[in-house]
């Protein structure tokens, strides 16, 4: 988990900054553990491109001069950590989430005990009962002081009307809606061949939630179609239920 855990921050710090941008990449390295010479040179490609030769030839070099060849745990994280720009911590928790029930459950919760800002960023978050819920919560804390900031996808969100969006806004919530799909609202170049597809929820820079689970009623249930609010029964009523992942991540690593 503590390798995991940077590789979800660096995208965390990536998509909060970079909103313009597709999906971050993470790094990829090619022969940095074998370097025989019918192998070639090493490879690095970092989020912002393949290195330098240089660079590269430098980074190799500081790995022969401070970690063991035979430490393939702590090279790899060495690469990692030069490529990326992010540096690695320890004394992290990583608890993975399955299904939108375990997700949402510890996302309330998280909510609840924010004392000082909460980040929210979204491709989908729909005026339904999950949607309802979420932004209920959102003004509670809002109007305790708590500063909330919402990114969400135009297309993603396509059928969830503004109004929905606007109470947000006239509470005080900082609202941005991620690339537009009216050019005309768009400040900068437009197309909607980049929609953000980013799941985060950061809560005062100490619990941080990642994944694939959107703002849905279709993730109201567990994948088995047994929905919490019906007792564990199986509910007829219910949306099919989106099978997805989210982790929660604890610790100085989401500073």
């Amino acid at each position: 988990m503590t390798i995991i855990k940077p590789f979800l921050l660096f995208l965390l710090s990536v998509s909060m900054l970079i909103l313009g941008s597709g999906c971050a990449t993470l790094p990829t390295v090619s022969n940095v553990i074998d370097e025989a010479p019918t192998q070639g040179s090493p490879q690095i490609l970092s989020s912002k491109g393949l290195l330098s030769p240089n660079k590269s030839k430098a980074l190799m070099e500081r790995l022969k001069q401070s970690v063991p060849p035979t430490d393939m745990v702590q090279r790899f994280s060495a690469v990692i950590e030069s490529a990326s720009g992010s540096p690695l911590t320890s004394g992290n928790k990583v608890t993975l989430l399955i299904d939108g029930p375990d997700t949402y459950a510890a996302m309330f919760k998280a909510i609840e005990n924010a004392r000082d800002h909460i980040n929210l960023e979204t491709f989908i978050i729909e005026d339904d009962d999950m949607g309802r819920r979420f932004s209920d919560l959102l003004l509670k804390k809002q109007a305790e002081g708590v500063q909330v900031n919402l990114i969400y996808d135009s297309r993603g969100s396509i059928g969830t009307p503004a109004p929905f969006f606007q109470r947000l806004r006239d509470a005080g919530i900082q609202v941005l809606e991620f690339n537009p799909i009216n050019p005309v609202e768009t400040r900068g170049s437009w197309s909607v061949a980049h929609p953000d597809h980013r799941k985060i929820l950061i809560v005062d820079g100490k619990v941080v939630f990642t994944g694939g689970i959107n703002i849905s009623e279709v993730y109201s249930s567990s994948s088995s179609g047994r929905s919490r609010r019906s007792g564990g029964k199986q509910d007829k009523k219910a949306p099919i239920p989106w099978r997805d992942t989210d982790v929660q991540i604890e610790g100085p690593g989401c500073l």
